[in-house]
């Protein structure tokens, strides 16, 4: 796929949902599925985020039960719309010719406030990074149990990494993304295909061998703990350690702690790479209620959700208060993340990319999508987009969120 320039692949885009796409495009897109073709907004990149379990093998995360019907106590919708963040209003994101966002929830205390659709309601879509703080969680948890001890290193609970570089790394150190490994992922890294990142994601897709080699084989890059530095890697790795941890695999584990008892609507599913690892860093399709529904689980509204309290309010305040101060700032990684808000998070967290001094997290996805969880105003916002914007959605509503009464 690299021999077709990244000039080219981001065409111009028109959404795939303005009418359906015809048997010989369909079979079109399934045979040039790739990296780069999922990965640059296009009618074509629509379509995957959409439908990647034609492209991919999948392993299923099933609900159980019937869910809680969420009740609905809509707001004056032009609240949200008028959500302002660097002069512009959330409105023009939703509206017109080629509206940049799919779809978004926000639930106050257990009740729908908003939401609104350009895609139909039910639709799985990917939740890209958004879905990260999975294993974040299921670490978190284990740890709660005391099967883990996240001060220490990876090789003491994955045998294989001895000799390795990732085995001295501390586990915070990967739940924190300051793990020093040579994989730090942007756009540029995306694009060189001889970066460890690029390769890894290669093998996630079939375009290149050995997932499971290059991962545990990426090299050290600097002493952890002394950068945040964002990498779908950290993810990959503390996949394999919750599965190796638990002896089951990463989507067992999850459905039985998490999704089997959330209350979610449908079931959901992980991608697979050729060798059968969840692909756990973005890969994970659900429609855009049960994302709100697992947001709502780090609140106090997860009764509106689930009949037993799946994620404790210590595991919260834990996650809240594991940012190491001091190191946020100390590469590029970051200024992204500090341009989306208005004002300036603390650092990251079990997988969350911001934290912020009134405990609200952040958790966002490539080509804009978002989950925002506050649990002092009781509050979630959850959304699906369909490319990259000048102002993230986070900017709005970080903003939004702060002036509920």
């Amino acid at each position: 796929m690299f021999k077709k320039s990244l000039i080219a692949a981001v065409v111009a885009f028109s959404s795939a949902n303005a009418a359906a796409i015809t048997t010989e495009e369909r079979q079109k897109y399934v045979e040039d599925f790739g990296m780069v073709s999922f990965m640059y907004p296009s009618e074509q990149a629509s379509w995957y985020w959409e439908n990647l379990d034609q492209v991919l093998p999948t392993a299923s995360v099933k609900k159980a039960g019937v869910a809680l019907p969420l009740e609905r106590a809509y707001i004056n919708s032009d609240l949200v719309y008028n959500a302002t963040f660097n002069d512009t209003k959330l409105n023009d994101l939703f509206n017109g010719e080629n509206p940049s966002l799919n779809s978004m929830m926000i639930v106050q205390d257990g009740k729908v406030i908003f939401e609104k659709y350009n895609i139909p309601a039910n639709t799985k879509h990917v939740w890209m990074s958004n879905a990260k703080p999975t294993a974040g969680l299921l670490v978190a948890m284990l740890e709660a149990e005391g099967k883990i001890d996240v001060s220490k290193p990876l090789k003491t609970y994955i045998p294989a990494l001895t000799g390795k570089d990732w085995g001295d790394v501390a586990v915070i150190d990967v739940l924190n993304m300051q793990s020093g490994m040579d994989h730090e992922e942007n756009d540029a890294a995306r694009a060189n295909p001889n970066s460890w990142i690029t390769k890894m994601m290669l093998a996630e897709t079939g375009e290149a061998k050995d997932y499971y080699d290059t991962l545990i084989n990426i090299p050290k890059a600097k002493a952890p703990g002394q950068a945040f530095e964002y990498s779908s890697a950290n993810t990959q790795m503390l996949a394999l350690l919750v599965s190796t941890v638990e002896n089951k695999t990463f989507s067992e584990v999850f459905e039985e702690r998490v999704w089997a008892k959330a209350g979610m609507t449908g079931d959901s599913y992980f991608t697979l790479t050729p060798d059968g690892y969840e692909v756990a860093h973005g890969l994970f399709n659900s429609n855009i209620e049960d994302m709100a529904r697992f947001a709502m689980l780090f609140t106090d509204s997860w009764s509106a959700t689930a009949k037993e309290q799946i994620v404790p309010d210590s595991i919260v305040k834990h996650i809240q208060q594991s940012v190491k101060p001091g190191i946020y700032k100390e590469s590029p990684a970051h200024t992204g993340f500090i341009g989306m808000f208005p004002d300036e998070p603390i650092g990251g967290s079990y997988q969350f990319d911001a934290v912020f001094k009134d405990g609200d997290l952040y958790k966002g996805g490539m080509r804009g999508q978002g989950l925002y969880v506050s649990p002092d105003k009781n509050t979630v916002a959850v959304w699906f987009s369909n490319r990259v914007e000048n102002h993230n959605v986070a900017g709005y509503m970080r903003g939004f969120i702060k002036d509920m009464k």
